[in-house]
C-alpha cells in the first residue's frame, strides 16, 4: 500500500498516528484516518486543523491536495 504524503508531513511534526492527529484536531478518528488516505476528501475547516497541527503552510496544502494525497 502506497504511504499519503500528508504522513511525511505528520512525521515531521513528531505526530506518530492518524490517531495522535485525531485526538490534537478534534476530528473523528475514522474521518481523520480517511483523510490521510485521501487528503482531497477534507473539509476546509478540517485541512486548517490540519494544516495547524502538521505546521504547514498553504503552499503545502496546495501541492498536497493537487496530487490528489498520492505519492
Amino acid at each position: 500500500m502506497t504511504q499519503s504524503q500528508l504522513t511525511t508531513y505528520m512525521h515531521r511534526a513528531g505526530i506518530r498516528s492518524n490517531r495522535e492527529l485525531s485526538e490534537l484536531t478534534g476530528i473523528p478518528f475514522r474521518t481523520c484516518d480517511r483523510i490521510v488516505k485521501n487528503p482531497r476528501q477534507a473539509r476546509g475547516y478540517q485541512l486548517d486543523g490540519i494544516a495547524e497541527a502538521c505546521g504547514m503552510t498553504w503552499e503545502e496544502i496546495g501541492a498536497l491536495l493537487q496530487k490528489g494525497g498520492k505519492n
